[in-house]
């Protein structure tokens, strides 16, 4: 399963995907709220939330959330489309408390409520960089905040390029956005960040190691940075 706007399998290339429904219903992996003009590029500043939804079917997509935070990230949310002009394409999901948790539940509430129910792009595959990989590679970016190994700015870096991989990165506009470089820049940053220094221990050494390895192949760091 692949997230709506994927047009190849990541692993073989092929683009013979075929569109399957998803009940539009999730988990929160990562939110933020930013401030961004939502309806125009000329229009007032509004704060947003975005954030990494995990559907139950298994593919992430990033959406916009409902409210300004904090999020239960224990709860289920479900997809609401919006009918107001958005500057992105992101669908928007709202909490769910009072989800229901049996699939003959699901079923019916997809079944009456197809105006929520969203495509998503399928193929058998398997997917290298899933929810436990975020998790586990977060957590290996905290245990390198916390040996002193990065700072504020690093970590923010880091765990951006984290929640970007399973999507095989960020658009050069959401680069730009947020970091104000280019792809290649950016690339060659997360490189320096997690390169490995004379003070570094053999835990962080690796640590750094396992993290830029993956990052490498998610991001195609390699082919971009040795092609330019």
């Amino acid at each position: 399963m692949f997230a709506p706007l994927t047009a190849a399998c990541a692993t073989c290339q092929s683009s013979e995907l075929e569109w399957v429904p998803s009940a539009g219903r999730g988990s929160i992996v990562s939110w933020r709220l930013v401030h961004r003009s939502v309806s125009g590029p000329h229009a007032a500043v509004e704060p947003l939330t975005t954030a990494v939804v995990e559907l139950d079917e298994g593919p992430w997509v990033f959406t916009t959330i409902e409210g300004d935070g904090p999020l239960p990230t224990d709860e289920s949310v479900r997809v609401r489309f919006q009918p107001r002009p958005r500057v992105d394409r992101f669908p928007v999901f709202v909490v769910c408390p009072d989800a229901h948790d049996s699939a003959s539940d699901d079923v019916r509430a997809a079944q009456s409520a197809s105006n929520d129910v969203i495509s998503i792009s399928s193929r058998d595959t398997d997917h290298r960089y899933g929810g436990s990989w975020m998790r586990a590679a977060l957590d290996q970016c905290d245990r390198l905040v916390g040996a002193g190994c990065l700072d504020a700015a690093a970590k923010s870096l880091i765990g951006f390029a984290i929640r970007w991989a399973p999507f095989g990165g960020a658009t050069a506009a959401e680069l730009l956005v947020t970091f104000g470089v280019t792809r290649r820049r950016f690339l060659l940053m997360v490189n320096e960040v997690l390169c490995p220094r004379g003070s570094d221990s053999i835990a962080v050494r690796e640590l750094k190691g396992r993290l830029r390895e993956s990052l490498a192949d998610a991001w195609e760091m390699d082919s971009l940075l040795s092609a330019g």
